[in-house]
């Protein structure tokens, strides 16, 4: 169950990414003050509720859910306290908003699969405390050089979940090679030794990567099969440096936040005629 949700998070991720030729300006990406505080309390609310995501699969077995709420909150309290200092040790001092609000997180992210394994507490906070920097520097570091590269990830979706999705999904893979009991709950959810199994630990261990690959895979084919599809004639356009823009889709009360309306640009999205109606 664990692997099979650690799974989809890998292929949700990895789908939504995207290539292109030239930045999206700048103007598009400000946030205001108040949508920022308003981001944060998401963050804090998911901080607190994020064990028992990754608890709820196991609803069976509410024993194995007590040491995933455990090891879980050990994990995402680490990856608070390194996503802080990572952000300002890359800002010098500051701390930047959007790095605070997934950094802090990416501790739940990175246990998930290796949540409910018998592991010592250290464990949980050195695997955490990992997640936090990971995260904190993909925002930081990493993001703007993919960009630079042509790849667009418009929520930086890659360093809360993808990449700290795939450690956790390595992380669980060595748990099962060191340890026989690790070994038989990932095998098949129990912690009963038995004898007669079809597989050792090195075979489960590659198990573990190949399903890694099996839903990058999968993401990375879905992804191009999907892009495809939106450049048919039959979808909406819009140009590419209109892509952040939520005006023509959403009623937003804030009509002077669109950046258009400073260089006296209208949309050119097509038209949504019961908006229109509406003026």
């Amino acid at each position: 169950k664990q692997w099979y949700q650690r799974r989809v998070r890998g292929v949700a991720t990895v789908f939504g990414m995207g290539l292109k030729k030239e930045h999206l300006p700048d103007r598009h990406r400000t946030t205001t003050y108040f949508s920022d505080m308003g981001a944060m309390l998401g963050t804090v609310v998911l901080w607190v509720y994020w064990p028992s995501f990754n608890a709820a699969s196991l609803y069976d077995d509410t024993h194995i859910q007590g040491r995933v709420i455990g090891n879980t909150y050990l994990s995402i309290m680490a990856s608070c306290v390194t996503a802080f200092a990572t952000s300002a040790l890359i800002h010098r001092g500051k701390f930047e908003m959007i790095e605070i609000q997934n950094g802090t997180l990416a501790g739940g992210v990175i246990i998930g699969t290796i949540s409910p394994f018998l592991i010592d507490p250290w464990a949980p906070v050195l695997i955490g405390a990992i997640g936090g920097v990971v995260s904190t520097f993909g925002y930081g570091l990493l993001h703007p050089y993919l960009e630079d590269c042509g790849i667009l990830d418009s929520a930086g979706v890659q360093m809360l979940h993808g990449i700290p999705g795939i450690l956790g999904g390595l992380f669980a893979a060595l748990a099962t090679l060191a340890d026989n009991t690790n070994y038989m709950f990932s095998y098949n959810t129990t912690w009963t030794n038995t004898t007669d199994v079809d597989r050792d630990r090195g075979q489960q261990f590659g198990y573990h990567l190949g399903a890694i690959l099996v839903s990058l895979g999968i993401a990375v084919v879905s992804g191009l099969i999907t892009g495809v599809l939106v450049r048919l004639p039959i979808c909406p356009t819009i140009e590419k440096e209109d892509m952040l823009i939520d005006h023509d889709f959403w009623v937003i009360h804030d009509k002077n936040h669109d950046p258009r309306l400073k260089k006296d640009k209208k949309s050119n999205i097509y038209a949504n005629q019961m908006a229109e109606a509406k003026a």
